[in-house]
């Protein structure tokens, strides 16, 4: 009898800290555009509008937009990162952003669409599971970029992001995927006269400076990159650990499962977001 209690207390434990885990995921960023629409009291201040996924969002992994909220206090940050989000995907919730009328965009968006085309499976899992009009594929997200920069337009000031590895193996297949998207993010910015802020180049170069081996290879199967971001979360908001004690323990540097960054990797995009703004 006592086992069976002690059974039926440890599952009851389980699914609420799955709940609490869930919960998180699932909240929205704090200071979206809708939040400044809806706000009461505008100030004369800059807005600066940060575009993207759950790399933007930075609940899953430490966020960069809350560390350029504390380096410029004066200005309003729109933290507009949705998790799982694909470049199309921001297309469809762009007005409420364009209406802010933000002086700055940071833009990084593809790490979605490289991982929805980088195999089959994958690329059927993002169709069904966002809702998509079609599985993702370089070309089309050669197309939503061009759309989205265009919508955009010349009202805002725009950065745009190469996009971070997925694992920490720059020789990988996967990584030589992301290159293609990076490649294009590149000509683009050249194309649009965007600036260009380097966050690929830039984590590579840090990760040379890992002083552990590395322990894991990305795995596009959907069973085990949710067992490696859950683990991560469980570890960072049930038990305390920082994001960077979480990627140690699993050999990574910047990303603490593959593919979200640790407070070592959102450091790095956010300098070069800071020196974009500062010269801005």
């Amino acid at each position: 009898m006592f086992y069976i209690f002690l059974v039926v207390i440890i599952a009851a434990a389980l699914a609420a800290a799955f709940f609490y885990v869930s919960k998180i995921i699932s909240l929205p960023p704090q200071g979206r555009a809708i939040d400044y629409i809806n706000s009461k009291s505008k100030k004369n201040q800059r807005i600066i509008a940060c575009i993207g996924d759950s790399l933007t969002h930075g609940n899953i992994g430490q966020s960069w937009v809350d560390y350029l909220r504390q380096e410029f206090p004066n200005d309003i940050f729109l933290n507009e990162g949705i998790n799982g989000n694909t470049a199309w995907q921001v297309i469809q919730r762009l007005d409420p952003i364009l209406q802010c009328k933000p002086d700055l965009i940071i833009l990084m968006i593809g790490t979605n669409d490289a991982l929805g085309s980088f195999d089959v499976n994958s690329g059927l899992r993002y169709q069904k599971n966002n809702e998509l009009p079609e599985v993702p594929t370089l070309e089309k997200y050669k197309e939503h970029l061009n759309e989205l920069i265009e919508k955009i337009g010349i009202q805002s000031k725009i950065a745009i992001c190469t996009l971070p590895p997925i694992g920490e193996n720059e020789n990988s297949e996967v990584n030589k995927h992301v290159s293609l998207f990076n490649n294009y993010i590149k000509l683009i910015a050249n194309q649009k006269n965007l600036s260009l802020l380097p966050v690929s180049d830039a984590l590579w170069s840090d990760i040379q400076s890992r002083t552990y081996p590395l322990k894991l290879e990305y795995n596009p199967k959907a069973r085990l990159i949710m067992r490696r971001i859950l683990g991560g979360i469980f570890h960072h908001y049930l038990f305390k650990k920082s994001w960077n004690d979480i990627s140690r323990a699993k050999g990574q540097w910047i990303l603490f499962d593959q593919i979200h960054l640790n407070e070592r990797g959102a450091e790095i995009v956010y300098k070069l977001a800071k020196d974009f703004i500062a010269k801005s």
